[in-house]
């Protein structure tokens, strides 16, 4: 329903409408930035920064080491444990990984399983290269049932470098669903990855896009240096991120704040990771002004 007039001349808003502008999005943390931080630390920084919403950044040649340990039942017990003593909640799991790999069916059924023991619906991934885009596809079909059958939802994510350039934008993204067919397969949208992947494109309006395929989002914020992306707190950057949030909410997508303070990407757009872990003190800040300036373009508090 669109507006129509009233006997006064003004404009009446339908329920409808009404309805989709109270959607308050649901925003978490990523923890991207608390790269090679140890994880009860991590938990407390985000609840203490105001968030109840937590997203694990397992994502391979991203952050530190992944031993297998990391998708076994005694680390979710150890999750669980550690939501419950901040009183937080996860429903989404970032498993970045190379889908085109030999043993990807695999690697990415105990990251299923894995997620289904933690609680989490939503599992992000940047898949791969788009020399391996069928490989990739049989994969993904292969993995859709099990998702399924385990209450996840596989969310694509679009690439931030070339290793992962098989979805860059909205039209490789669609293709891909398409070419899968599953419920059970969406998008996870990432404006921040079209800036370094794509800088000609226009990064908000390409993600808006992508929206209608889209099942979880990621926000972040940047700048681009000499060629190189920083990462900035939300609202510090150059990306404006308003229109982007109000199409959200109509379509309630739940979001996590990925800011991986600890890499930056090159001018070829590859991650460097710094030596040190960012200090938690630093990762509070930070997480406070986004979710202040959040809170400003929201109108709400989004905790």
């Amino acid at each position: 329903g669109g507006k129509s007039e009233s006997a006064t001349g003004n404009p009446v808003t339908s329920t409808r409408e009404v309805k989709i502008s109270m959607n308050k999005l649901v925003i978490g943390v990523n923890t991207a930035m608390f790269d090679g931080v140890d994880t009860d630390v991590a938990f407390r920084t985000i609840r203490e920064a105001g968030f109840r919403y937590v997203e694990l950044a397992y994502n391979q040649g991203y952050v530190g080491d992944m031993p297998p340990a990391l998708f076994q039942e005694g680390n979710a017990r150890h999750i669980r444990e550690l939501l419950e003593k901040y009183d937080l909640r996860t429903h989404s799991l970032g498993a970045t990984m190379n889908m085109g790999a030999q043993d990807a069916v695999a690697q990415f059924t105990q990251r299923i399983r894995f997620a289904s023991m933690i609680g989490a619906t939503w599992i992000n991934i940047c898949v791969g290269r788009s020399a391996d885009r069928e490989r990739i596809i049989s994969n993904l079909r292969e993995l859709a049932p099990f998702a399924e059958e385990h209450q996840c939802v596989i969310c694509l994510e679009n690439g931030g470098d070339p290793n992962y350039d098989v979805f860059r934008l909205a039209d490789d993204g669609f293709a891909l669903l398409d070419a899968i067919d599953s419920p059970a397969v969406a998008f996870n949208v990432d404006a921040g990855n079209i800036v370094s992947l794509c800088p000609d494109a226009d990064a908000i309006a390409e993600a808006i896009n992508m929206l209608p395929g889209a099942q979880h989002c990621h926000l972040k914020d940047l700048e681009v240096r000499n060629g190189e992306v920083h990462f900035t707190p939300m609202g510090q950057g150059q990306l404006n991120y308003v229109p982007m949030l109000k199409a959200l909410e109509a379509r309630a997508i739940p979001c996590s704040l990925e800011i991986p303070l600890r890499m930056h990407r090159q001018r070829d757009s590859y991650p460097v990771r710094a030596d040190a872990p960012v200090d938690p003190a630093r990762s509070l800040d930070v997480l406070i002004q986004s979710r202040e300036a959040l809170e400003k373009m929201t109108g709400y508090g989004v905790s």
